[in-house]
Order: structure tokens, then C-alpha cells, then sequence
């Protein structure tokens, strides 16, 4: 199949960097009110000092203390605002970018180099967490970058490598399964690198002693993450459990229409059956590393913790597909094309732009608190409650919020009961016992709704 015309090349790289930024932009500029985990972080990063951040956090959070340094400093120097907390994911998202595409001329991948970013893009996972305060963006634009930097013809000194080696994983965790493949590919040429990697083992060391120890193991993290652990397919049950993943996977990386999984799926599998694709395979590596970690319960395949392997994926698509298409003949080659449209355009990311993501209504809750009326705090809504009414305002000294037992009597006549993450059946039926609670008092209960957040008004006689 005959190349592109080279002349398209610039205007069609300008239309998606111009279209995905955009639809980034509108998401990041929409400032959504912070939700619980992030409200956690918030409050971990403006309760503690800079050198605190190097212990493992409250409030069952983890990010790493490199991220958390840069964040801390930015919002030290700006204020807590969440376009300032929210700055270093979009900042690895940026570089994500721009490594992908290095990553891609590399690669040779001429044309095709657009397929990656076009991926980066459409994908709706990536847009969540490139516009939210938690290092998933981070962890995205760390490892493109790794990834750029191996497939540079001159790959770089053995000290450039360990320094980078020693401080990732700091910045990012999820590096360490990058640093692996890197390493695991340079050992089979060189058995210096053993040293290189013996440096590196000694930072995640340090790392997993200081922040990570108190994690691993959690019998909080691990009954969270169960459904996320890749099992051994030896009965029905794991089979199943195995087999979701895969497709999970499958779909975080290419997208949920049966075309876009079709597509993937076959071009992956078709690229791993030619020798000249065959030879990128250990982009995938990294991928591979994290399943293995998994199955011994050091890692999770949920969603989020994944970004980071999506480059690799995507990069060794664009290496596949292009020779797919360079070996078919004029109309099955105009086929595969249209079925790279059909996949990039069946996501819902074009939504983001009209209904950009929202997840509670946090500021409206902490108005009705700073109100005339007392209110009381259900334990959801502690989080964001403690980051408006103290951290975001920078307040001095805890901010008193009232959170009465279950069950304990209401402390006022008047009272407001705030609510957050009212999309949770827990949440939900905490709602109905507060109702039923102050109807069996004689009390009139009305519900102030807001998205995914409200607050039960309650008068008594």
C-alpha cells in the first residue's frame, strides 16, 4: 500500500494536538470541585512539612513523595487551589505528548506516528486523570518518557541511566515496571548493566522502606483491589477473574465499542506474528511486568494505576498497524483505515467537551456549612468539608466539624446533615436512618440536592 502523502502530514498533526489539547483544556479550565481522595491528598500535602511527605500518608492515600514535593511547592507559592494541585498531572500528560511523538519518529513510524497521540487523546481515561489531582497523568508522562529515551540510537551513558533510575520511582512508582523492561533488555547485551540495576533496586529499597512498607499488604488495600489481582486461570472462578482483566485492559487501552476492542485486539495480535514487529515487542514489557507483579498482590489492574503502560502499548499498535497497512493492497488498505477512524472516533471523549467530568459538588456543601444553620457531617463528606472550609482558604488550626455517632441523637432543633458521594448505597442508607431518625421525633426533613452531594435540612419542634 502506497505511504501518505508527505504534505498532510504537518496539517494533520496540528488538527490533533489542536482538537485533544483542546477538549484537556476545557476539562482543566472547568476547575470541578475536588472529591474525596483528592481532598485527602489535599489535606495530607497542607497538614504536613516538606520532609513529611517522605512518610507514608493519612487518610489511606500514597503518591509519591517527589510529586507530592513539586505539588506542595507549587501550592505553597500559589495557594491550594485545584487548578494549582491539578497543575503536575496535566504537566505529565504535556510531556506524554511530546514524548510519544519523539517515541513514534523513532520508531521511523513516518505517518503513523500520529496514531499514538490520536490514542492519548480519545482515550476518556487518560482525560480524567490528566485534569485531576493524583499522579496517574504523572505516571503516563514518566513513562513515555522512558520509553523515548531507549529508543534514542545513541541510548545514553550507564550513569545518565542510574541517576534517572534512582529519582523515577520517586517521582513515579509505576516506573519501576518501565525500568525493568529497559533493564531486563539492556542485560541481554550487556551484563554491566547489573550494576546500573543493582543502584536502582537500592532506591526502590529506600522508597519501599520509608512509604510503601505500611501499604503492601493493607487489608484495606487488598480487599479494595481484590477484583484487581491477576489470578492463575487453573479454576473457573480465576478464569473469569483473568479473563475480565484482560479485557479491561483491552479496553482502557483502545476503547469499549466492539470495533475499537476488534481492531486492537487483531493488530495486536497480527504484529506479534510478523518478525519485523515482532523485534518492538518489548514495549509491551512493561505491561507484562505489572500482570506478573499483580499476581503476587504487589500491584493492581485497576484502571487508573495503568496508564503508565498504555504508551508501550500504544507505540507497538502504531509499529504493527503500519506495517499492516504498508502490506495490503490498495482497497483492503483503505479498509484498515477506516477501521483506525471507526476506533478513534468511537469513544465517548467528545461529550468531555459539552458535559466536561464532575464527580460531587463540594463547594455548594461547604457554603451551606459556613451558613447561619449548625450542620452535622456525614463521614463521606468529611474530606471535602476539611479542604474548602480549611485547607483551600488556608486556615490556621483544625476546622471544627461536627460528626455525631451513628445512631447518637441530632445536638440542634435546626440542623443541616451534608452528604457527599450520594451515588453509594452505603451513603444512601445512612440518608434513610437520618430521615427516618427525625420523622420518628416529629421533625420535618426536606433534601437539598446536588450533584452527587446534598444535605438533609431538618426542623424540629
Amino acid at each position: 500500500m502506497p505511504a501518505f502523502h508527505r504534505p498532510y502530514f504537518r496539517p494533520a498533526l496540528f488538527a490533533v494536538l489542536g482538537m485533544g489539547l483542546l477538549i484537556w483544556g476545557i476539562n482543566y479550565v472547568y476547575d470541578r470541585p475536588l472529591f474525596l481522595d483528592e481532598a485527602n491528598l489535599a489535606r495530607n500535602l497542607y497538614d504536613r512539612s516538606f520532609a513529611g511527605l517522605f512518610r507514608p500518608l493519612d487518610h489511606e492515600q500514597y503518591a509519591p513523595p517527589l510529586y507530592l514535593l513539586l505539588t506542595k511547592l507549587l501550592a505553597e507559592l500559589l495557594g491550594y487551589l485545584e487548578y494549582v494541585l491539578r497543575l503536575p498531572a496535566l504537566l505529565g500528560g504535556i510531556i506524554g505528548i511530546v514524548a510519544l511523538f519523539r517515541a513514534g519518529q523513532r520508531l521511523q513510524l513516518g505517518h503513523w506516528t500520529l496514531l499514538p497521540l490520536a490514542l492519548l487523546f480519545v482515550n476518556p481515561t487518560v482525560l480524567h486523570y490528566v485534569t485531576e489531582f493524583k499522579p496517574y497523568g504523572t505516571d503516563l508522562g514518566v513513562a513515555a518518557c522512558l520509553l523515548a529515551a531507549e529508543l534514542r540510537p545513541a541510548r545514553g551513558n550507564k550513569l545518565a541511566w542510574g541517576l534517572a533510575g534512582v529519582l523515577l520511582p520517586w517521582v513515579s512508582l509505576p516506573s519501576v515496571f518501565v525500568l525493568a523492561a529497559i533493564g531486563l533488555r539492556r542485560l541481554r547485551t550487556d551484563i554491566r548493566w547489573l550494576a546500573v540495576i543493582g543502584l536502582w533496586l537500592a532506591s526502590f529499597g529506600v522508597l519501599y522502606y520509608l512509604v510503601l512498607r505500611t501499604s503492601v499488604g493493607s487489608s484495606y488495600l487488598n480487599d479494595f483491589h481484590a477484583p484487581y489481582f491477576m489470578p492463575l486461570p487453573f479454576s473457573g472462578e480465576a478464569l473469569q477473574q483473568s479473563g475480565t482483566l484482560f479485557f479491561s485492559l483491552l479496553r482502557l487501552t483502545y476503547g469499549f465499542t466492539v470495533a475499537a476492542l476488534l481492531w486492537g485486539a487483531s493488530t495486536l495480535l497480527i504484529g506479534l506474528c510478523s518478525a519485523s514487529v515482532r523485534r518492538h515487542a518489548w514495549l509491551l514489557l512493561p505491561l507484562l511486568v505489572s500482570i506478573a507483579a499483580s499476581h503476587f498482590r504487589l500491584y493492581t489492574l485497576i484502571d487508573r494505576l495503568m496508564l503508565f503502560a498504555l504508551p508501550g502499548v500504544w507505540l507497538f499498535t502504531a509499529v504493527a498497524a503500519r506495517w499492516i497497512y504498508t502490506s495490503l493492497s490498495k482497497w483492503p488498505g483503505y479498509a484498515y483505515l477506516a477501521a483506525v477512524l471507526i476506533t478513534l472516533g468511537g469513544t465517548n471523549i467528545y461529550r468531555a467537551v459539552l458535559r466536561p467530568y464532575r464527580f460531587n459538588d463540594g463547594r455548594r456543601l461547604a457554603e451551606l456549612a459556613e451558613g447561619n444553620v449548625p450542620y452535622v457531617a456525614d463521614l463521606g463528606a468529611v474530606p471535602v468539608l476539611d479542604y474548602y472550609l480549611r485547607v483551600k482558604p488556608e486556615r490556621s488550626g483544625p476546622m471544627a466539624i461536627n460528626r455525631p455517632e451513628p445512631g447518637a441523637p441530632l445536638p440542634y432543633r435546626r440542623v443541616r446533615v451534608l452528604f457527599d458521594g450520594t451515588n453509594h448505597g452505603p451513603t444512601r442508607q445512612v440518608i434513610r436512618e437520618y430521615e427516618q431518625r427525625a420523622t420518628e421525633r416529629g421533625c420535618n426533613v426536606s433534601w437539598i440536592e446536588f450533584y452527587l452531594s446534598g444535605s438533609l435540612d431538618i426542623k424540629c419542634p
